[in-house]
This record gives C-alpha cells, structure tokens and sequence, in this order.
C-alpha cells in the first residue's frame, strides 16, 4: 500500500530536535525529506549521547528517512542551489530564531514570492514577536515556562521530566501544522506561513489538564476539585515498582479482594471514589502497602487476572522485551553503516497499512553529489561548487 504521504518533498533547515523530529515524523508517513546542513559541524545531535563512528542513536532516530546535502547559504552559489532545492519542494521547514531567514535572504516574503505555492514552516523558541524572541530555547527552559515542571511536585519542589518533552511536543506541533497545512493546499490552492514556537505548542499541550484550575475565571460557585495529577506516584513491590490506575468502585474492591484485604474495601475514607480523593493520600499509601509483599510479576498477574488496571515499571532497557511491544512489533532492529544494528521505533505509517522501512539517518552531506547530479549539474559543476566552498560532500 502506497504511503500516505508519498510524493511529498520537504527541506528541512533545522538541528536539534524541534525541527528534525518533526520531519522524521513526516518521512515516517512516507514523506521525502532533503536535509539541509551548513559546511561547518552540521547538525550537533549527532554528538550527543551514545554514539559509534561519530553518530548518536539519538540522531538516528529522529533523522531516519532524510538525504542530507551540506551547503554554505552564506555565498551567492549556496544561495542559488537552496532556491534549486525549494523549486522542487512541496514544504520548507526553518528552526532559526527571528530574522535569520530574512539576512540569508529566505525569508517568508522572499520565498513566498519567488515560490508562492510553497509551504513554509517557521519554527522557534519564543515566536516572532515579544521579549523573549530573540532568545534561545532549550527543553528545561521551555519546561519551567509552560507548567512542566511546577507541575511535577516532589515534597513540594518542582522537578523536570527527564527527557526532551518540550522539544518533542515543538516537533509534533510542527508536523501537525504542515499536514494541516497540506490539506488547506489541496483544498483550497492556498499556501501558509506557519509560525510555531515551543513555548505555544507547550502551552496548548499542558493547558487541559495541568492547568485546569486555571480555566474557570468566575470563581464564584466553582467546585475547585483536588488535581489528582499533582498526587500521581507509583506504589514500591518487594522487587520493583509497579503503576496502578484504579479509578472506579469496582476496580478499587477488586484489587481488595485479589490481593486479600476486602475489608479496605469497604473503609469508609475509601467506600466511594469521593471519599478516596478526600483521603486520597491515605488511599495511595494503603494501595502501596496492599503490594509491598508481592513481587512485581505477582502483582501484575493477580490484578490483570481481575480486570484492575496495574502495569510493571520499566527501566529504559526493558521497555522493548514489553510482551505487547513484541507483538505488535513496535520497536524494531536495522542496520545502520555508521552505528552497526540499533533499534528505533517503526514507522509511523505502519498504522495505516503501509509499513516503510526508512533509510538510514545519513551523515553530514552524505547525498550531496546525488542531489545536484538529480537537479542537473555536470560532473565539472559539483567539483566548482565543492572547490569555492558552496558545497560539502562526505
């Protein structure tokens, strides 16, 4: 079955995260990504974290299914191959902060211009206006800003997640912008600027339930409720940690009669789900309890069998072994040149019948000859263009 996406070319000028994972989400579906690289470092995940032969995992999995090609956009040849490239592109997605396109003479007016049907994707920390514009986004910062962190109370001290969330939901963001985007373009011919920032993708993704006491304005007459996400907690077995979701009466009295406590059951701190989020850190700390004296596998075995929700808490390497990951073939092993076999994600288009099997994540102009051979330069071109500086080849 043919991609969802297949057909689709986008040039990506964009490091880190934000940007490329969107892109990869993107080629994912089946999208053609061309990412562009400057002739200096390229993109610096690729130091980051494990790595082998001068790539990071990380990289690799949010780089899958590109070409790269390396081109110096700061002289006139440079200038001139992005604009080869953009001709022959669908979307541009950028991940420079305000005003950066428009010096190396790409920016939204210039390109809509010359390219009217051309999608273009701006995406920053902060967006294009305001005091913060002009600085620089990081996950930790973004996480502070947006209710990440004060969300995540540790004895009243707020933590940081740890993992890239902030970056990651940019890139979701991002993606979901341009397949929007995409589809106004088919509809109705029109194109757009889109204009992201991850301090407004954050925003939106947090504001439901993070802040949902801060919806209703008009306090008056209104039940503010204890936010049950500010008491999550995983419960301690004798050997691991277990995560329990027991939300409902019948949930609550199976888990007492399974693990042999049915009097907890009828407690009254604990009779009814009113009761229990009244008493709710007395409830979580009998639940722990309740578990303290079964092993993990016991306890996840005892709870499924009655129909209560439980879950076996994993560390990083163990997630892959999951049983249901397994079988539904989540995470799969590819060989990749640089990094020998490692294990990434499958493609995202697996869900809608078209499982691709992406190329591998390519290093610094890897696909720099092959790309200007496919936009029509002579053999004597390229050697001018890699000569002057314009272009690097790896």
């Amino acid at each position: 079955m043919t991609p969802p996406l297949h057909g689709l070319r986008i040039v990506e000028l964009g490091t880190m995260i934000a940007v490329p994972a969107a892109t990869q989400l993107l080629a994912s579906y089946g999208a053609q990504v061309i990412k562009v690289e400057d002739t200096g470092i390229g993109d610096p995940l690729r130091f980051y974290g494990s790595q082998r032969n001068g790539m990071s995992g990380w990289f690799a999995n949010v780089n899958s299914g590109k070409r790269s090609i390396a081109i110096e956009l700061k002289v006139e040849a440079g200038k001139a191959l992005l604009w080869q490239l953009l001709a022959s592109a669908d979307v541009l997605i950028e991940g420079f902060r305000p005003g950066v396109m428009e010096k190396l003479g790409f920016g939204y007016q210039a390109v809509n211009t010359r390219l009217p049907n051309l999608i273009y994707c701006s995406s920053s920390g902060f967006g294009d206006s305001g005091p913060y514009a002009q600085e620089g986004a990081y996950d930790p910062l973004i996480q502070a800003l947006t209710g990440w962190a004060g969300a995540q109370l540790m004895d009243q001290v707020p933590t940081l997640i740890r993992g890239m969330v902030a970056d990651k939901v940019g890139a979701w963001n991002n993606a979901q912008s341009i397949m929007a985007a995409i589809i106004r373009r088919e509809r109705t011919g029109e194109s757009s600027h889109i204009v992201n920032s991850m301090l407004d993708g954050n925003l939106a993704f947090n504001w439901p339930d993070l802040m949902m006491h801060c919806t209703l304005q008009d306090h008056e007459g209104v039940d503010h409720r204890p936010n049950l996400l500010q008491t999550y907690r995983l419960y301690n077995a004798r050997d691991g940690f277990v995560s329990l979701a027991v939300g409902t009466d019948k949930q609550w009295q199976a888990m007492c009669e399974t693990l042999e406590k049915p009097d907890m059951a009828f407690d009254p701190r604990f009779v009814s789900g009113a009761q229990r989020a009244i008493n709710i850190v007395d409830w979580y700390n009998t639940m722990d309890a309740m578990v303290a004296t079964l092993d993990v596998e016991e306890v996840v075995a005892k709870l499924k069998a009655a129909d209560v929700p439980v879950a076996p808490v994993y560390l990083p390497d163990e997630v892959a072994a999951d049983p249901q990951v397994q079988a539904a073939g989540l995470v799969q092993t590819s060989q990749h040149p640089q990094l020998g076999a490692y294990q990434h994600t499958r493609s995202r288009s697996a869900v809608m019948g078209s499982d691709i099997e992406l190329q591998p994540a390519p290093s610094q102009g890897e696909h720099s000859l092959m790309l200007l051979e496919e936009l029509g330069y002579s053999a004597e071109s390229i050697e001018g263009l890699i000569a002057e500086g314009a272009v690097q080849a790896s």
